[in-house]
C-alpha cells in the first residue's frame, strides 16, 4: 500500500530534479548566445553562431532553435516577466532582441529590431503584438544594432515534460524562461 506512494514521491524527486536541470542549462543557453550575439558584426551578421552557441548547451533534450520567442511589448520591463512567450505550440523558443539605450534617461530602453531564428522569416525585423506577422528589414533600424549604444538580449523558453503523471497546473508550471542582457561589442 506505501510502495505506490513511495514510488511516486521518488519519481516526482526525479521530475523536479529534471526540471532545475532544464532550468539551468536555459539559464547556460541564454548566456552562451548572448556573449556570441554580442560581439557579431554588423556587415556579417548572421544567428548561426547565437543559435550554435545556444545549441551547443547539454541537457535540454527538447529545445529547437527554429522557432521565434515573441516579446512582449515594446520596451525592457523589470517589472514583467517572464518578458517573452513561446510562440504556438512549440516546445521551446530562441528570441533575439535589440533595445536602444540612447534615451534610458526619459524611460526604459526600447525595442529597435529583433534578429529571427525561423527559417521563414530570417534577418532583422518585428513580429506584431500577436506574433503572427513578421516584418522583416534588409538592414536594421538607423542607430540600432549600434557597439556601446544598445543593449542584445538573448532569451531562451523551454517547455520541461515530466516523466511522472503530475496535475495540469504543475506541469504547466513546469515551462521555464531565461533571458540574458549584454551591451553591444560589435564592429558595425
Amino acid at each position: 500500500m506505501v510502495a505506490p506512494l513511495f514510488l511516486l514521491l521518488v519519481l516526482a524527486t526525479i521530475d523536479f530534479g529534471g526540471y532545475f536541470a532544464s532550468r539551468l542549462g536555459v539559464e547556460e543557453a541564454a548566456r552562451a548566445g548572448a556573449r556570441a550575439a554580442s560581439v557579431q558584426v554588423l556587415s556579417t551578421y548572421s544567428g548561426t553562431p547565437i543559435t550554435t552557441a545556444i545549441s551547443a548547451q547539454r541537457g535540454l533534450s527538447a529545445l529547437t532553435t527554429t522557432t521565434d520567442c515573441i516579446w512582449n511589448g515594446t520596451t525592457l520591463d523589470t517589472a514583467s516577466y517572464p518578458p517573452f512567450t513561446i510562440s504556438g505550440t512549440s516546445a521551446s523558443c530562441v528570441g533575439i532582441w535589440y533595445f536602444d539605450l540612447r534615451n534610458e534617461a526619459t524611460g526604459p530602453p526600447t525595442l529597435c529590431t529583433q534578429w529571427s531564428v525561423e527559417t521563414a522569416h530570417p534577418g532583422f525585423g518585428s513580429w506584431n503584438s500577436s506574433g503572427t506577422t513578421w516584418t522583416a528589414m534588409a538592414t536594421p533600424p538607423s542607430g540600432c544594432v549600434v557597439p556601446g549604444e544598445d543593449l542584445v538580449v538573448v532569451g531562451v523558453g523551454y517547455k520541461y515534460t515530466p516523466m511522472t503523471p503530475m496535475p495540469t497546473i504543475v506541469s504547466t508550471a513546469l515551462t521555464t524562461y531565461a533571458e540574458t542582457q549584454l551591451i553591444e561589442e560589435g564592429v558595425s
